[in-house]
């Protein structure tokens, strides 16, 4: 008589996560109310209800995640290194001293910077994240500075990618000729360096970083403005490009797409009202499409843009990394986050920074992004909670070409995750998770992060870096530089506390 097979023995696998609502960001199983994920060699190898894990596989390290959400890994798709060390130094007359950034700052200051924002995103849940090095343009004069934050996340063990590039032909923000000050033999020196100077130390720090640290490090190319900025800076007025910078411009924006396509990496660049508009004009949609590559260009900011300049980078399949909170958002308008994503576009929800109002915790601008799309358009049936979470997950790893390996929890997929502890008073009764994560869950929530397999946060406990002493460090570090600068401009005067509805007028108390 015919007996059953005998049931084949579980597979020993790295890490197993159970027992937590998962949500997975895959369309063929979005949630499961009690699920699991194992993970193997830095792999996931599989997703699905608890009781099934368990029985397929054992292993070497059991993460309890009961009464928790579990979500794969945040990505914030786009940054600007520096911020994170320049906060409560603004003024809305002034602005804030990014200028220090090329006249106060050291190789050391930046590492201290990036390891300040590293541990800020990992406490965050943020597995992968793009940093561009410095303000527009990028600081580019030595590669000290995006070696500082290439090994910043390297020992944090997160995902980076590092934009780097040189200044635009017709840029507002950086005077020529371009200078930086550099700490060299116990003095400050200045030193001159040209847009050439940047692009070979550009493609230097591509050589060296891209793909490194077992392809967590990537490098993108950064074009402050791919197609020129066309619309006012309130606080830094400029000659707005006209017809006769057009071939300036145009050579530039070749060289960039040149030079993306021959290292291999994806462009970022701003881009608001007016910009896809002049290519158009001057360039010819064709050319204007072929700069824009085929979805490997990232256009952060993308505010006021019209409706033949949305059609444009859709056909592009251009990402889009949008910035909720944002002055921009005043000045120009909201971006048109529904019209970009019918036309194709992946749209990413950022964070811009850590400074000078805001922090490199995604979880605020959900609510942000949403209330800016419901206030645009007079009506709150958009952008959706899912949709809101999925523009930090899987959308914001499609703006970053990632999708791949990232962005959703699905076998074969990079065992990047992260554990939200939905224990506390606000999140309440859970009627429907996504709306619960989406509209009230902040960073002080995540409870774990792994990235590709490895234990990053422990019950909120950063296992690779001592969160003391790096604040310790990055204090330290502010307070040496903002001795170099004149910082009056930016800091409220002494009738700060006088109850007035509007802001005083700069200087010391």
């Amino acid at each position: 008589m015919p007996t059953d097979s005998p049931a084949s023995p579980p597979q020993t696998v790295d890490l197993l996560v159970t027992g937590g609502h998962v949500l997975t960001m895959d369309p063929a199983l979005p949630e499961i109310a009690d699920g699991a994920v194992a993970v193997d060699a830095g792999r996931i190898v599989a997703v699905g209800a608890r009781r099934d894990i368990v029985m397929r596989f054992t292993a070497r390290r059991v993460v309890d995640t009961t009464g928790c959400a579990v979500m794969p890994g945040l990505v914030d798709a786009y940054a600007h290194a520096g911020h994170g060390m320049i906060r409560g130094l603004m003024h809305p007359r002034a602005g804030w001293p990014a200028a220090m950034y090329w006249t106060a700052t050291t190789p050391e200051w930046w590492r201290a910077e990036a390891d300040l924002s590293a541990l800020e995103r990992l406490q965050a849940g943020v597995t992968t994240g793009l940093s561009v090095i410095g303000a527009t343009p990028a600081r580019l004069d030595d590669t000290a500075f995006a070696d500082a934050n290439a090994q910043a996340y390297e020992a944090a063990g997160l995902s980076l990618a590092i934009a780097v590039g040189p200044p635009d032909p017709i840029f507002p923000h950086l005077a020529e000729p371009f200078e930086g000050t550099h700490f060299r033999d116990g003095a400050w020196v200045s030193r001159r360096f040209t847009a050439a100077d940047a692009m070979r130390n550009t493609r230097e720090v591509i050589a060296r970083w891209h793909g490194a640290a077992e392809g967590r490090l990537t490098v993108a190319l950064a074009s402050p403005y791919l197609f020129g900025r066309h619309v006012e800076h309130r606080r830094n007025p400029h000659r707005l490009p006209d017809a006769a910078d057009a071939p300036a411009i145009l050579a530039h924006a070749q060289e960039m797409r040149a030079v993306a396509d021959a290292c291999g990496v994806r462009i970022q660049t701003h881009m608001f009202a007016g910009s896809v508009a002049y290519a158009l004009r001057h360039f010819g949609k064709a050319e204007t499409i072929r700069l824009l590559g085929n979805g490997d260009v990232l256009v952060s900011h993308a505010n006021g843009l019209a409706d033949d300049e949305i059609e444009t980078l859709g056909a592009a399949r251009c990402g889009i990394a949008t910035v909720a909170f944002t002055h921009e958002n005043l000045w120009y308008g909201v971006a048109p986050i529904p019209a970009l994503v019918r036309a194709g576009c992946a749209v990413a929800i950022t964070t811009d920074g850590a400074a000078p109002y805001t922090s490199l915790d995604p979880w605020r601008e959900l609510t942000r992004a949403a209330w800016n799309q419901w206030t645009a358009r007079g009506m709150q049936a958009l952008m959706p909670p899912e949709t809101l979470l999925r523009m930090v997950t899987i959308d914001a790893a499609r703006a970053l070409g990632m999708a791949a390996r990232i962005g959703s929890l699905e076998a074969g997929k990079d065992a990047d995750l992260v554990v939200v502890d939905l224990g506390a008073a606000h999140f309440g009764p859970i009627e429907d998770i996504a709306q619960s994560l989406a509209f009230y869950a902040t960073a002080a929530d995540v409870r774990e992060v792994v990235a590709k397999g490895e234990w990053l946060l422990r019950d909120r406990t950063p296992q690779r870096v001592d969160r003391h002493a790096i604040l310790a460090a990055a204090r330290a570090a502010a307070t040496k530089a903002n001795a170099r600068v004149e910082l009056n401009p930016f800091r409220r005067g002494p009738k700060r506390w006088s109850g007035a509805v509007e802001w005083p007028d700069a200087g010391l108390d």
